[in-house]
Parts: C-alpha cells; sequence; structure tokens
C-alpha cells in the first residue's frame, strides 16, 4: 500500500464515519442497558478486572467490522490479537473505565481505533453517558459530534490545569504519585477521571491543558493519539519521541506546553 492511506470501503457503501459511529450508537445501547444489571468482576490481575458487558461489547463491535468491512483483523482488550503490519487493524476497548462503571461512576468510554500496519487512520471515543462522540480521521481534523475543536492554547505548565492518570500497579504507578505531590502546587488543578481514553479526548477538546500517564496500553491510546495530533496538538512518550500504538508513556497537549513540560519534568524524576 503507498504512502496515501485510505480508510476501508464498507460493503453497504455507507460513508466509513457514518458506519462507525452507527456500531458505536448501537455498542453504547448495550452499555446502557447493562448499567443496573448485578455484575460480577472478572480479576485479570490484582487491580485490573472485566465484567461480562466489556466482553458482550467487545464481541459485538468484532461482528458489526465483520459484518460492514471486507478488512476485519481485530485486536481487544479482552479477546486479544496481534498488529499485522501490511493490512488494516481494528483496536477495541470495549470499556475504558471499567472499575468507575461497575461502581456507578458514570465515567467511562467505548474506544475503536483504525490502524494499517502501526500507522493509526482514525479514533473514536464515544461517552455513552454524555452522549459524546470525540471522533478523527487522518488529515481530516478532530471532531467532538459534528463540531471541530483544538487543543488549548496554554503554553507553560505552570498553572496548567492537568490530566493524569495513573497506571494500576507498577514502578510507573509510584512515580506517579510522588510527581504529583511534587508538582500540585505548581498547577491550577489536576484531576485522575479514571479512563485514559476520555483523558486524551478532553485534551484534544481544550477541557485540559496538559495529559501524562506514565504507561498506556494500545487500546487505551489509539484514538487519543490521533485526536490529538488532529487537534492541533503535539503528543511524545516520556523521552520526547513521537508517541505511537506502543509508546512508553503519554504526553500531550500544544507543542508549547509538552516542551516546556518536558524539562521541568527531569528535575522531577518522572520520565
Amino acid at each position: 500500500m503507498n504512502n496515501n492511506l485510505s480508510l476501508p470501503n464498507t460493503k453497504n457503501g455507507t460513508p466509513f464515519n457514518d458506519q462507525i459511529i452507527n456500531i458505536l450508537l448501537s455498542a453504547g445501547n448495550i452499555l446502557n442497558k447493562s448499567k443496573n444489571f448485578e455484575l460480577k468482576p472478572i480479576f485479570k490481575a490484582k487491580k485490573d478486572i472485566v465484567t461480562k458487558i466489556d466482553i458482550e461489547i467487545e464481541n459485538f463491535i468484532s461482528d458489526q467490522i465483520i459484518k460492514n468491512f471486507n478488512h476485519h483483523n481485530i485486536i481487544g482488550e479482552e479477546n486479544g490479537g496481534e498488529l499485522l503490519n501490511d493490512d488494516y487493524n481494528w483496536v477495541i476497548d470495549p470499556i475504558d473505565g471499567t472499575k468507575n462503571f461497575f461502581y456507578g461512576h458514570p465515567h467511562y468510554c467505548i474506544v475503536l481505533g483504525l490502524t494499517y500496519g502501526d500507522k493509526i487512520l482514525a479514533g473514536f471515543t464515544y461517552d455513552t453517558n454524555r452522549k459524546e462522540i470525540f471522533h478523527a480521521i487522518k488529515d481530516q481534523g478532530f471532531y467532538l459530534n459534528n463540531k471541530r475543536f483544538k487543543v488549548s492554547n496554554k503554553n507553560k505548565f505552570n498553572n496548567s490545569f492537568l490530566s493524569v492518570e495513573i497506571p494500576g500497579s507498577g514502578m510507573g504507578s509510584q512515580k506517579t504519585i510522588e510527581f504529583i505531590k511534587k508538582i500540585h502546587s505548581d498547577v491550577i488543578g489536576l484531576r485522575i477521571s479514571g479512563s485514559a481514553a476520555l483523558s486524551l479526548s478532553y485534551l484534544a477538546s481544550g477541557r485540559s491543558d496538559l495529559f501524562i500517564c506514565y504507561k498506556l496500553n494500545i487500546w487505551d491510546q489509539i484514538a487519543g493519539i490521533i485526536q490529538v495530533t488532529e487537534a492541533g496538538g503535539k503528543i511524545v512518550d516520556r523521552n520526547g519521541n513521537k508517541a505511537g500504538l506502543y509508546s512508553d508513556g503519554i504526553i500531550a497537549g500544544n507543542a508549547s506546553i509538552v516542551d516546556d513540560f518536558l524539562i521541568k519534568s527531569k528535575a522531577y524524576k518522572w520520565t
């Protein structure tokens, strides 16, 4: 495939964006109807849970991709999969913020991203509680529902509105907690939402000035990477390199604030 990567056609001729949004709306109906179910968590790890609804939604989206597209290599948080280098790859997070969902905290979303090889072509994030669909297609801009948005123009880390996600375990978790203690007095506000995908969409929408996370998975960050980029932002890993699907950490904002943070973060030894 040449460098002018195109989106896959739908089998029924429906425009790509419309088809994906229809799939997400239907998946959202499953999620919204399940709110009052008595759910029992399945522990994938000590601090990582999944519910039967996560699995149901991932299976539904996978089936819809197979039904509506000819290219359907699928990577899901719950069912796994491997990235193909010379084909389209669909990446699904059925519920980003599962713990929020399980405890009735209304801040979680459905994520669907598309790549060709390791190049991100599209990213969709659906907040079913607020009926907000954040979406971006390569070289076509970033949108919240039907309105185009850009990242914040705040250019310095000091007095910024910071969004942070804390990894569930490991060195990154402790480093982030220690980092927050050091910088809390420098920022005007700090939010930890429990959904990295929504936090990145919020950043792209100008609802925060800077987003940082020590480590994320491919399904957590795929949509946010292209959304922030298409919103005119800069998104890098902890070493300041351009972010990709398997980046070692994420720092996102406009170019000025990201560069300012990278300088300051060296003194805090977060990166």
